[in-house]
């Protein structure tokens, strides 16, 4: 058996507790071709790599969830299972061997296992909080790269709101291979120039206060 965890939200767990985890719709590519999913669950293989395992919990936060929590389940070794990195091609293979693909692999970041059918609440082993600053967002390289690959307005918006949003914008902007027309771009303009809202300290409040 191998055991393997898939990320819920936190608020759901005596659900899946209760229920198991229920697959859901998804697409992912094969020999060249688009495959659908009808109840697919996404998993990862419990390795000796905490990151590695849990690394798609920063990109499932940023996508809505708040609280996650890591449920862990098994499935035989002889499973079937897609496996391969989530923007490039898959492979259909027994479990066994996927888990070991993704643990030799020197850097398993954006890798994944799709399972072709849901999850038995029998099957389920345990679930657990797990620390919420784990792994990447946008894409695995982002750290090194940043979430932008350009300054043109769509990925600029895309990264409204975002922490850091600004400071990143500026860095970027700095770069030399950056071309001068970006900066004609009125949504970078203002992303740039845009003041730094930061809330009034107790001390400060206070201060005013007595003024009055």
């Amino acid at each position: 058996m191998t055991m393997l965890v898939h990320l819920i939200d936190e608020r759901s767990a005596a659900s899946v507790k209760r229920s198991g985890l229920r697959g859901g719709d998804c697409t992912i590519h094969a020999s060249g071709k688009a495959v659908s999913l009808l109840d697919a669950v996404y998993a990862m293989p419990v390795l000796p790599n905490f990151f590695a395992s849990h690394q798609w919990l920063r990109e499932l936060k940023r996508r809505g969830m708040r609280s996650i929590a890591a449920a862990y389940f098994r499935q035989r070794a002889d499973t079937l299972v897609w496996v391969g990195k989530y923007n490039a091609e898959h492979r259909l293979v027994p479990l066994g061997h996927a888990a070991g693909l993704i643990m030799r692999e020197p850097d398993p970041r954006g890798w994944q296992l799709v399972l072709p059918h849901s999850i038995p609440a029998k099957a389920i082993h345990a679930i657990r909080s797990i620390p919420q600053v784990i792994g990447w967002r946008f894409y695995p390289e982002s750290h090194d790269k940043a979430p932008w690959k350009c300054l043109c307005e769509f990925c600029i918006r895309s990264a409204s709101g975002e922490p850091k949003a600004r400071a990143h914008l500026r860095r970027i902007a700095s770069e030399p291979s950056v071309n001068a027309d970006d900066y004609d771009n009125p949504l970078l303009i203002s992303s740039l120039q845009r003041p730094v809202r930061r809330k009034a300290t107790t001390r400060k409040r206070r201060a005013d206060r007595d003024e009055a």
